[in-house]
């Protein structure tokens, strides 16, 4: 039996990548998926592409990929929500919401054996439309989240849905990439598609006309590197939770 893990980019999947032990790679409906073992385990990783829609037909894409899926992780990282969270803090979802108020609850006991496993904390997991790019939107999306640790994403409750589909159980590991008082460049919300993903054409368009914004990306990517390292210790450390199983999700 096989444990599906699954991200939004590519980089937040690498320095998983490079732990696998017998790789091998295969497309599944249009999604690269790679097969491996990690820490005894055998898993299966694939990039969706960022955005609800790429997330939603990445991730039903992978579930279908093998009928030996028992379980999914999503790893990515977020915008935080709560003041108390810094850069590169892990959450682990005790319950997923999407903007129009749609909620999944996670296992709780899984949530808590995640969380004693990896050093995170459990919180709130908002799926947003669009990018948190302010911190007047992460305050308006924190009081959606309610009490306790929360933070920003724009894939999770797509992911999360689809696990459900597949009545199989699932983790949400999500690192903080900006803080919850930490603006963005709004030249990334302006290079979404229509799915909800960053066009990374227009990005690059839009540095002509507003090339202050490089700088902070280019700390951004430089985060979410740091972050998938986290991301990848935590998946790493998570398997024995997520052993193969079948049970509601």
């Amino acid at each position: 039996m096989t444990i599906a893990i699954v991200a939004a980019m590519p980089e937040e999947l690498a320095p998983l990548r490079a732990r696998l032990v017998g790789a091998t790679r295969a497309s599944h409906a249009g999604l690269a998926v790679e097969r491996g073992r990690l820490a005894g385990r055998q898993v299966a990783l694939a990039a969706t592409g960022d955005g609800a829609r790429n997330a939603r037909t990445g991730a039903a894409a992978l579930l279908a990929a093998g009928s030996d899926v028992a379980s999914l992780i999503v790893v990515g990282v977020s915008g935080a929500l709560s003041p108390e969270l810094a850069t590169a803090d892990l959450v682990v979802a005790s319950r997923v919401i999407d903007e129009a108020g749609q909620a999944r609850e996670a296992d709780a006991a899984r949530v808590a054996a995640t969380v004693e496993a990896t050093g995170g904390r459990a919180g709130v997991v908002v799926s947003a439309r669009r990018i948190a790019d302010s911190a007047e939107e992460k305050r308006r999306l924190a009081q959606q989240a309610g009490a306790g640790p929360a933070v920003v994403d724009l894939e999770s409750a797509a992911y999360v849905e689809a696990a459900a589909a597949a009545a199989i159980p699932w983790i949400v590991l999500r690192a903080v990439s900006d803080r919850a008082d930490e603006a963005l460049p709004a030249l990334l919300n302006r290079s979404l598609d229509p799915g909800g993903a960053v066009n990374r054409g227009r990005v690059l368009r839009g540095l002509f006309g507003d090339p202050g914004a490089l700088p902070q990306l280019l700390a951004l990517r430089k985060r979410v590197g740091q972050c998938a390292e986290v991301l990848a210790r935590a998946a790493v450390a998570a398997l024995p939770v997520c052993a193969p199983m079948r049970g509601a999700a």
